[in-house]
């Protein structure tokens, strides 16, 4: 059977026969009729040839191998039976034949192909791949498997399955297999049910006010009739644990609730149960919002460096926390209560990078306020230089270049941290402070010789400093004292105006180092360490002590990742570049919110030195045009940055200002988010790994008009975010949906913003919590699914104990398609001499003498062949002439070839004279003689015996070649 990848080209055999049929009816040769029929073939043929090879004309033949497709289902719900899974697999494919394709999918959440289709011995033992096992789909395992089956085999997918789908629906696809001539065949796993107990269901209204009264609703399944066991968490504290009798089934449960304090909130569910064979499915939770007074949490640097904006903000009635560095959570969702952060002189190795992150999104992504005071522990002296802190603030910690500044000569001694961490921190660390100098100042780095690796130099080429750095081999030295040495005499030839030493290590290299450190702190050379994994009490007295008297600081850093900002934070103290202390009045820039009722500012006496951002705006300045205070819009939250302090170290007259407390009430309340004061209703589901939002706002904004939009800013479990846009389902109705795949909660940044003006703009937070999957929620194998489903797919169930069963079954026939373009291409050349040579030659009598000719010989060579050796056919005796029967035979031949003319003159019984005959040639060359008219001479004799002669067979040849062109 012949099939057709183009078949719609095939239709052009009717247009171009036609054509080539009206082109020979018009032909005007003479050819004959023959000939003519022969043209009109040829050219039909060749086109037709041509045409079918466009088409992708195949020929179809019946198949008889198979391809399998093995389907295991290893979501979470089959993780009982998974070793059941790959020991039928493994099995099954022993029991394929030679010239069986195999292949093996792995699907949960998604399908991977854990070994491609071939038909070698398969070795498999168990699944490799690691698909997404917090949902079945089983949908996108078939759909895999029937993309890698081969379409020259007969076509075969076995599924192994308990199904407990819960996204797409695997029917469908099923009958699109049937469709496509593969079946599906269905091995049901066994069922391993045990006694579970699980929370399907818990609810809290998304808004409540202070003190309000709620109800917690809740949902628990058991199995079995048992004791269990409920508590109920807010946030991470337990606040109720009880009793309760589980009966089997489902029961509803309700818990008496009071509000929290204001803020965001989680509350979380557990049930535990003796007879609970999943644990997953045992805990659940809900987000409330409690509206009330802004809360603000205040972080100190040290114990009472922000007690005076407390007190002013309590003065203003503002709910204010106090806590230190380590109080700020480490997840989004705690600082979700606190509408802004104030950080009071908070040096950036106290908060860390996570803490500096969680802060940047709370600002960034979440929309709240963040107000930073400045002191001695902060900004550029603070370590903000180039961590997350930085990026949020109005600021960077760059030095103006706006007066002469002291220059620095640093020399680094860098000691092996040994193998518990890797060497690249230390030298990292080095490189840290490299970047904080500027030209004028001046480097050099032991690693610990007791000479420097890298060389005193001006800051002028920082990457071939870095470079060096790179090439370091730092050692574990037995003293650091050479090194000391070596440092002093290095730093006693610069003219730096501030000398200073870090050195870096464990500090279990004992030796007497009292006079010589003492002696470099006479000569103003101070002495800073950095301990970091001491292994005993008298290795961190040997760093403590070296830091005491060389009138430097001493730091513990076992935690490797901190070295750096203590480097950073050790270069800028030893700098002290970045602290400004003189007496000036600021100056208003411009007016601003902040300045609201704020009249005659009074003088500060120092600040820390910053560079405004381009995008920032500059409230208040210095006298050197240094900013005092800069704000901006950072993300959708807000962030000022105050650089002088608030314990009073340069704040002395404002302290005692009468407008004190309204000047940092205005400060942070302009942090503070726009308040929705439920102005928009936000519901949110969670459907097959789908959140779906839904957002009604206030009546009356549809009357805006114009471009309106309403975006969803999304920070997920694990800090990832995503933005998308709502559409207009009805009227002052948005819905929505993201991907939810993740289990635990999101946190919801909803925005609705006008056309007509700026201020038409509310903001909303909320949450939405991914219960457990629902892998965990169903268990047994869905007996009935799985027969519709193999029904579907034109299979059975097979016998789990009949492994043999998955290549027996009776397969849909297929055939496999060879192509023959390149064939009837090779016919359609081979045609085209023939339909050139029909056309040009005038006859084709060439071609019958050829055939003839052929014939002939062939009939000569198969006579010879069968002769004897004396002419005779097998068996054939030789005959014996008789004398007569010759002589009649050679009269027949000399009568034969005689010309009628002669033949009438000769006497009729007079038979001539028997005389030997000279050839031709001999007679030629004789004298001419008289010939008798009557009697013919033997020259004419022997002429007329051979028969005409060659002049005359040509002037004939000539004669007929005339004729035929007439």
């Amino acid at each position: 059977m012949l099939t057709f990848e183009q078949p719609l080209l095939l239709l052009l055999l009717i247009p171009i026969g036609i054509l080539v049929y009206l082109t020979w009816k018009r032909m005007s040769l003479p050819f004959p009729r023959q000939q003519r029929w022969l043209i009109l073939a040829t050219r039909l043929l060749l086109f037709s040839f041509i045409i079918l090879a466009l088409a992708g004309t195949a020929w179809a033949m019946p198949v008889s191998r198979q391809a399998t497709i093995f389907v295991g289902d290893i979501s979470a719900s089959t993780g009982p039976q998974r070793a059941f899974i790959e020991q039928w697999i493994s099995s099954a494919v022993k029991h394929k034949h030679a010239d069986d394709q195999v292949g093996i999918v792995a699907v949960g959440r998604n399908a991977l192909v854990e070994q491609s289709i071939q038909s070698q011995i398969v070795d498999f033992s168990h699944f490799e791949s690691t698909p997404d096992t917090n949902y079945t789909d089983l949908a996108a395992g078939l759909r895999l498997a029937s993309a890698i089956l081969p379409s020259n085999s007969q076509r075969h997918i076995v599924l192994l399955t308990d199904g407990q789908q819960n996204l797409e629906d695997a029917l469908q696809e099923a009958q699109l297999l049937q469709q496509q001539g593969i079946r599906l065949d269905i091995v049901a796993l066994p069922n391993v049910n045990g006694d579970d107990v699980r929370v399907d269901s818990f609810e809290a209204p998304s808004n409540l006010h202070t003190g309000e009264r709620f109800n917690l609703h809740t949902r628990i399944y058991s199995t079995v009739a048992q004791q269990g066991t409920v508590r109920i968490y807010l946030d991470s504290a337990i606040i109720s644990q009880q009793k309760v009798a589980l009966s089997a089934g489902s029961q509803d449960l309700s818990f008496d609730m009071q509000a929290p304090t204001v803020g965001f909130h989680t509350f979380r569910i557990t049930i535990e149960a003796p007879k609970d064979s999943i644990t997953q499915n045992d805990e659940a939770a809900a987000f409330v919002n409690v509206q009330g007074p802004p809360k603000i949490l205040v972080i100190e640097g040290q114990p009472g460096s922000g007690r005076n904006i407390v007190a002013a903000l309590q003065a203003t009635h503002i709910n204010v926390t106090v806590g230190t560095p380590g109080d700020i959570p480490t997840t989004l969702d705690g600082l979700v209560p606190y509408s802004s952060v104030i950080l009071a002189d908070v040096p950036a190795i106290s908060l860390g990078n996570t803490r500096m992150q969680i802060l940047q999104s709370f600002v960034r992504d979440l929309g709240h306020g963040l107000v930073v005071s400045g002191g001695q522990n902060s900004y550029g002296v603070g370590g903000y230089t180039d961590t997350p802190l930085e990026q949020t603030l109005p600021v960077s910690m760059d030095i103006p270049q706006h007066k002469e500044t002291p220059t620095i000569a640093v020399v680094l001694i860098v000691e092996s941290l040994e193998a518990q961490v890797p060497i690249n921190i230390s030298k990292e660390a080095a490189k840290g402070v490299v970047g904080l100098l500027t030209s004028r100042d001046q480097v050099g780095i032991s690693a610990g010789y007791g000479t420097l690796s890298v060389k005193m130099q001006h800051v002028t080429d920082k990457k071939s400093i870095d470079k060096a750095i790179d090439n370091m081999n730092p050692v574990d030295p037995p003293s650091y004292n050479p090194d000391f040495a070596n440092a002093e005499q290095e730093l006693l030839h610069t003219d730096a105006k501030i000398k200073h030493i870090i050195l870096l290590g464990d500090g279990d290299a004992y030796d007497n180092y009292a006079p010589q450190v003492t002696k470099l702190a006479n000569e103003n050379i101070t002495v800073s360490t950095v301990e970091t994994n001491a292994l005993s009490s008298e290795d961190l007295a040997t760093m403590q002590n070296v830091a005491q008297w060389g009138k430097g600081r001493f730091y513990r850093a076992d935690n490797p990742s901190i070295i750096p900002q203590i480097l950073l934070k050790e270069t800028q103290r030893a700098a002290r570049r970045s602290l400004i202390n003189e007496t000036f009045n600021p100056a208003v820039v411009g007016n601003h919110p902040i300045l609201t009722g704020i009249t005659g500012l009074p003088t500060l006496n120092g600040y820390v030195a910053t560079t405004p951002k381009p995008a920032a705006q500059v409230v208040l300045v210095s006298h050197l045009d240094d900013p005092v205070l800069a704000v901006w819009q950072y993300g959708l939250g807000r962030v000022a940055a105050w650089t002088s302090d608030a314990l009073g170290l340069w704040t002395k007259n404002w302290l005692t200002w009468d407008d004190a407390p309204k000047w940092w009430a205005n400060v942070v309340t302009w942090t503070l988010p726009a308040a929705n004061d439920g102005a928009m209703n936000i519901n949110g589901k969670v459907n097959n790994g789908i959140g779906q939002l839904t957002v009604d706002l206030p009546s009356g904004t549809t009357a805006e008009g114009g471009q309106q939009q309403v975006q969803v800013h999304i920070i997920g479990p694990d800090l990832s975010q995503q933005n998308i846009n709502l559409q207009p389902t009805a009227p002052e109705r948005w819905e929505g949906s993201f991907p939810a795949s993740q289990v635990g909660g999101y946190l919801l940044q909803v925005t609705w913003q006008g056309a007509n003006k700026k201020e038409s703009r509310l903001t909303a937070t909320t949450g939405l919590v991914v219960p457990y999957s629902p892998e965990y929620r169903n268990q047994g194998t869905d007996m009935r699914f799985l027969q519709l489903l193999a029904q579907a797919g034109g299979g059975i169930l097979l016998n789990p104990n009949d492994i043999e069963s998955a290549f027996t079954q009776s397969l849909i026939p297929t055939s496999a398609s060879i192509p023959i373009s390149f064939w009837l291409l090779i016919l359609a050349a081979l045609l085209l001499p023939v339909d050139i040579a029909a056309r040009r030659l005038a006859n084709f009598d060439f071609v019958i003498e050829g055939y003839n000719w052929l014939l002939a010989r062939f009939k000569s060579s198969a006579h010879q062949q069968l002769a004897t050796p004396h002419g005779k056919l097998p068996g054939e005796k030789p005959d014996v002439a008789s004398l007569s029967s010759i002589r009649e035979k050679r009269e027949k031949q000399r009568h034969q070839g005689v010309p009628a003319r002669v033949a009438s003159t000769s006497k009729p019984g007079v038979t001539p004279p028997r005389k030997a005959q000279p050839p031709v040639e001999t007679v030629t060359r004789t004298a001419p003689k008289e010939i008798d008219p009557v009697q013919p001479s033997a020259a004419q004799k022997t002429s007329v015996a051979a028969g005409p002669s060659t002049t005359s067979r040509l002037v004939e040849a000539k004669r007929k070649r005339e004729q035929e062109k007439k």
